[in-house]
């Protein structure tokens, strides 16, 4: 999926053109920024208002599952297309004197050709029932403002949305910059590795969401044991002597290094509630990480499962990483 500052960036391409552009151009730009997000409805509903009426059903129905996050929801009867559909229906629909049922068809563009063209007609001298054209251009005229309307809001709440987005997204950057550098400096492999694992997984959820990936899955768990291993190696390397309370702190055994590391960081003269907040339930969180197993077998349960996996050791990676910097800043000060 594109980040957040990205979609932003269009959001407020989108917003800031929005009364500059014909609308059909904001219309498409929305139907874009759906289709990134998976927001499927309004990627389909937007459309509806771009596509002309008629042609081969086959080839609308194709162009209406290249929107779709989840393909396999269309014909459902249930699903996002149709609940699009059923909107538009609603929107364009209207009463004729003989009470009639029927549903104006026309794109946004060919409606704003033929509202043109009788302009062009009226004004060389054409007569018109004035009943007739009355309702026909209120008809396209609330057709309009109401793709107008649903248009704006929907950028205006994306506007809001990958604002909060990027805000979080700056965060998990910060810990995702500090554990890349530190691996990329001493173990580079591990993020090679990590990389290759979970675009198999994804691949497998998106192609074939029921396979069994139980090997795949185990590799991405293990290589994030090894990049937790690796930020303890950083913050306190392996000791030839076991901790006062007689744990041994060799290679094998980077748990109690982690557990004794989180002990100096109490036990410091550089102490302070920051450190206090950022200790707590730091160990737990890394031995619930560290201890995980592959109980997911099918690929998109798997998926989800490196998803958790990846984040949170990201998280407590970047945790470990600034408490180790706030212990060294401490002592440069004293």
């Amino acid at each position: 999926m594109a980040s957040s500052d990205y979609l932003l960036q269009l959001v407020r391409q989108a917003l800031d053109d929005f009364d500059d552009k014909p609308l059909d151009v904001s219309v498409r730009r929305a139907v874009r920024i759906a289709n990134l997000v998976g927001d499927t409805r309004h990627a389909i509903r937007l459309s509806l208002e771009l596509r002309p009426p008629g042609g081969s059903r086959r080839s609308n129905g194709e162009i209406s599952r290249m929107l779709m996050e989840d393909p396999s929801t269309w014909g459902s009867g249930t699903g996002p297309a149709e609940e699009a559909l059923a909107q538009y229906i609603d929107d364009r629909k209207f009463t004729t004197d003989g009470d009639k049922d029927l549903v104006v068809a026309h794109s946004l563009a060919e409606i704003d050709f033929w509202e043109a063209e009788l302009r062009e007609l009226k004004e060389s001298g054409e007569r018109f029932d004035y009943r007739d054209d009355l309702a026909s251009r209120e008809r396209n005229g609330r057709i309009v403002a109401k793709t107008r309307h649903l248009t704006f809001a929907l950028l205006c709440s994306w506007e809001r949305r990958f604002g909060y987005s990027g805000i979080n997204e700056s965060i998990f950057g910060g810990y995702r910059a500090k554990v890349d550098k530190l691996l990329a400096d001493g173990v580079p492999e591990l993020l090679q590795q990590f990389s290759a694992v979970y675009r198999r997984l994804q691949e497998a959820a998106e192609t074939s969401p029921d396979r069994d990936v139980a090997e795949e899955l185990s590799q991405a768990i293990t290589t994030c044991r090894r990049i937790l291993k690796a930020v303890v190696d950083h913050v306190l390397p392996p000791q030839d002597q076991p901790s006062t309370t007689g744990h041994l702190l060799d290679d094998a055994h980077h748990r109690n290094r982690l557990f004794e590391f989180t002990k100096q960081a109490i036990e410091s003269k550089s102490n302070n509630k920051l450190t206090d907040v950022m200790i707590t339930g730091l160990y737990e969180r890394f031995v619930a990480v560290d201890t995980m197993t592959n109980k997911a077998v099918h690929a998109a349960m798997a998926f989800e499962t490196a998803n958790l996996c990846a984040l949170n050791t990201y998280i407590i990676c970047g945790e470990i990483i600034s408490l180790h910097a706030l212990q060294g800043d401490a002592s440069d000060v004293g």
